[in-house]
């Protein structure tokens, strides 16, 4: 592992649906993100997105979807696709290294992971 490289600290596993659990991570500018969810799409792949936080109408409800589920906002956005997928493959790549078992048997990322002269974060 490098010293650019993201760490995964810790590892909740949480099925439901497409989301497979949550993961703190440490990036190399020493921000911790908590709560990043880990996902696996219909292909098989996997992907990491940012903490939300669920989105509140006037009066301060959580919102729903039409089909009932609350409706979240991101906390963290991203210049542009290719750092949010650079992103997202580091995490899955940090996460493996951490917590082999929470992907065991799952094919790789769809993105490779950031070289060590391109870590962003």
């Amino acid at each position: 592992m490098t010293a650019t490289a993201i760490t995964v600290t810790d590892w909740k596993p949480v099925i439901a649906g497409a989301l497979l659990g949550f993961c703190d991570i440490r990036l190399p500018s020493g921000m911790i993100l908590h709560e990043v969810s880990i996902m696996r799409g219909k292909d098989g792949g996997f992907w990491a997105s940012p903490p939300g936080k669920p989105m509140l109408d006037r009066a301060g409800h959580v919102m729903l979807d039409n089909n009932g589920r609350r409706r979240y906002t991101s906390c963290v956005s991203f210049a542009d696709a290719s750092t949010k997928m650079r992103f997202s493959a580091g995490v899955i790549e940090a996460l493996r290294r951490a917590f082999p078992e929470a992907l065991a048997a799952s094919p790789e990322p769809i993105t490779s992971a950031p070289s060590d002269n391109e870590a962003p974060f």
